[in-house]
């Protein structure tokens, strides 16, 4: 070994160092294309745990989140809304795609999707044989039959004016399977109930508006105006269609009005019952927006505000929300023509008081019948 060292020094130390370069090129190489795949991969991981985990929570405030997982075709099925959080995340993790079996979560797609949920109960026929002058889209509850009752039997008569078609509509998520069977039973009966697959709860209220205006939108795009109010609201329909709405027409291109709040703040304080976190809605000042016991406006700007919906992010104020779309679209709300005509309070009751208003809040079913045929009887006797 000695004499060959001797002799062919320079070709053994270029051997030794061709070998280390190569050795260098290879680990380089081997190294520059795996770590980069195992970052990927772990954050890969890390976007499915938080999809799974924001679809998860969507789980605890919808019945039904996600498109294709248990959801019923009528509501003669058995409607659960109890909250499957573990068969639903055995579902996000054994999803079919293609016919095999992905380790995957739902999509950002479905999630940010303020209108995945079904129509449980429809009402597709309502606008087909004329156009309503007026949609009265009224948020309840099932429990809420009485005021229902009373409301078909006062101002949300659909032959409240003759000439005029008005069509209301009562607008409900989902609860108990006996509610539901009952719902099914006052539908056949009224045909004025709308209800969606959501969990029937107060910070779903966004959902139960957006449900109606897209109901407008989908069947009764050409409808002159819509109000959407609440049961526990008097409204004085008669005042509404004959002073407001008639000198409007035609009505002009996007019209929004009711009883217009500007400068609110956010409730801050977790105690209250419209608490929004700052990680929620940061502004310090709501937009203007109209209270959603009661608000009206051109039928044409329900499809603006669903398409706006797409965009804006989910905030369980409804009222609140809509003005949001309302913004994202451009487009602003004006100003009752009088101050007292919409009010979030309860009104004192007089014939001539009411009947110069559209809406008093905080009325019981006994109230709205009273007061419903004790204006009939007496609004003669006031002054226009």
């Amino acid at each position: 070994m000695t004499r060959y060292r001797r002799y062919f020094p320079i070709p053994w130390r270029c051997s030794k160092m061709c070998i280390f370069l190569i050795g260098s090129f290879c680990f380089l190489g081997i190294y520059l294309f795996f770590i980069p795949m195992t970052f990927n991969y772990f954050a890969v991981l890390a976007k499915i745990k938080v999809k799974e985990n924001a679809v998860l929570s969507l789980m605890e405030r919808f019945a039904y989140p996600v498109k294709g997982y248990n959801k019923p075709e009528t509501a003669k099925e058995n409607i659960s809304v109890r909250s499957n959080v573990s068969s639903f995340r055995q579902y996000l993790l054994n999803r079919k795609v293609g016919g095999r079996t992905v380790n995957v979560a739902p999509f950002a797609s479905e999630l940010n999707d303020t209108q995945p949920f079904r129509f449980v109960i429809n009402e597709r026929d309502k606008c087909n044989e004329k156009t309503p002058f007026l949609i009265l889209l009224i948020a309840t509850k099932a429990v809420e039959k009485q005021h229902r009752e009373a409301i078909r039997k006062t101002w949300g008569n659909e032959s409240v004016i003759p000439g005029i078609k008005v069509v209301r509509l009562f607008m409900l998520g989902v609860n108990n399977k006996e509610q539901n069977e009952a719902l099914l039973r006052e539908s056949s009966q009224y045909h004025d109930i709308i209800q969606q697959d959501f969990l029937d709860t107060y910070k779903n209220l966004t959902l139960k508006t957006l449900m109606g205006l897209k109901w407008v939108a989908t069947y009764c795009g050409v409808a002159n105006f819509v109000m959407k109010t609440d049961t526990d609201v008097f409204v004085n329909t008669e005042y509404l269609i004959q002073r407001l709405l008639k000198p409007l027409m035609p009505p002009s291109q996007y019209y929004f009005t009711g009883y217009l709040v500007r400068n609110a703040q956010p409730h801050r304080n977790n105690d209250s019952k419209w608490y929004v976190p700052k990680e929620v809605y940061s502004a310090e000042h709501y937009p203007d927006f109209c209270s959603g016991t009661g608000y009206v406006f051109s039928g044409n700007l329900a499809a603006k505000i669903v398409n706006a919906s797409l965009k804006v992010k989910y905030i369980y104020l409804e009222d609140i929300y809509v003005a949001h779309c309302l913004d994202q679209e451009g487009i602003d709300m004006v100003p009752p023509p009088y101050n007292y005509l919409f009010n979030i309070y309860k009104v004192p009751f007089s014939p001539c008081t009411y009947n110069r208003l559209i809406t008093s809040h905080g009325i019981y079913p006994n109230e709205q019948i009273t007061y419903w045929e004790t204006l009939q009887n007496n609004k003669h006797m006031c002054g226009q």
